[in-house]
């Protein structure tokens, strides 16, 4: 029986008693350990990045997927310079149909930071993807990639740091 056919079925049963149903859902949150990469920049500073994926359900039954990335110089010295060409984060919203099943991406979303990650040494930025409308019959997850294009080391973009998706909300 799919998940929302017994939720249905024991909010009958509790009206018969004389119960009350429960109020809305409250909001609820799914968040992965923090991920971490070094970025070696050339003639100066490495930069440290941590990066951590949350999937998200409001009170108001809606979903949606963060990225949070935090950037900082790996030394204090060397902390001159520009550092990317580019500098994305993505952030997808996916969802299965088992918990064991193959992900699907229902709303994808990239933000630039290039300027940010120029201007700051030390920064902590939030990718946000669009809200889409909760379905309990699905198991939903954030995930994403980081990806750069390092100023002045001769090559274009690097491969994307693909990231460990958050845990399962359903």
């Amino acid at each position: 029986m799919k998940k929302r056919h017994l939720a249905a079925t024991v909010a009958a049963a509790l009206v018969m008693l004389g119960l009350s149903v429960p109020s809305a859902q409250a909001a609820t949150v799914k968040c992965n350990d923090s991920q971490s990469k070094r970025v070696a920049l050339p003639n100066k500073s490495d930069l440290d990045l941590d990066v951590s994926l949350c999937v998200f359900r409001t009170s108001d039954d809606k979903t949606y997927a963060t990225v949070q990335i935090s950037w900082s110089a790996a030394t204090l010295t060397g902390m001159v310079g520009r550092k990317f060409d580019g500098f994305t984060v993505n952030a997808r919203l996916e969802y299965r149909f088992s918990s064991g099943g193959n992900d699907y991406i229902n709303k994808s979303h990239t933000c630039d930071y290039t300027a940010s990650a120029n201007d700051m040494w030390a920064a902590t930025a939030t990718c946000k993807t669009a809200t889409t409308p909760w379905d309990g019959d699905l198991y939903w997850s954030a995930d994403g990639q980081v990806q750069w294009d390092i100023d002045g080391d001769g090559k274009s973009w690097q491969d994307p740091w693909q990231l460990t998706g958050s845990p399962l909300l359903s």
